[in-house]
């Protein structure tokens, strides 16, 4: 199952389109990503929810000036939705025993929050304990 930024499940696309997925191990430095971006799509593999070099290569590839499509093949979460649109990626694809257990609208309500990350606004001002 393929969703997009909005969380929306799309229909798979064309078998026969010419698509080359890259495993995470298969990056090891910037000139393999400089490679990459006269791609129209690269697709990033990874092995669990919880491998977050995608997110970071994707970053990367997209600070390098890449335009096309970035995808992302893996069974994330939902709430990393909103962590993996701001990284630049376009697509997630799931398995389709996952999106049984994630349902589109888990995966609306996700794409709808802007907001994550771990560390505190600097922007207020905080007060001593």
């Amino acid at each position: 199952m393929r969703i997009n930024r909005q969380g929306q499940f799309l229909p798979e696309p064309d078998a026969s389109e010419p698509h080359h997925v890259i495993a995470m191990q298969e990056i090891s430095g910037f000139d393999q990503l400089d490679q990459l971006l006269t791609l129209a799509v690269v697709r990033f593999a990874a092995e669990s929810f919880a491998d977050g070099r995608a997110l970071s290569l994707a970053r990367q590839l997209r600070l390098r000036g890449f335009e096309g499509a970035v995808e992302l093949i893996g069974d994330i979460l939902p709430d990393q939705l909103p962590m993996v649109v701001a990284a630049g990626i376009d697509i997630v694809e799931i398995s389709e025993a996952h999106a049984a257990r994630c349902t589109e609208a888990h995966w609306r309500e996700q794409a709808s929050k802007t907001r994550f990350g771990y560390q505190r606004s600097l922007g207020r001002a905080e007060s001593a304990p």
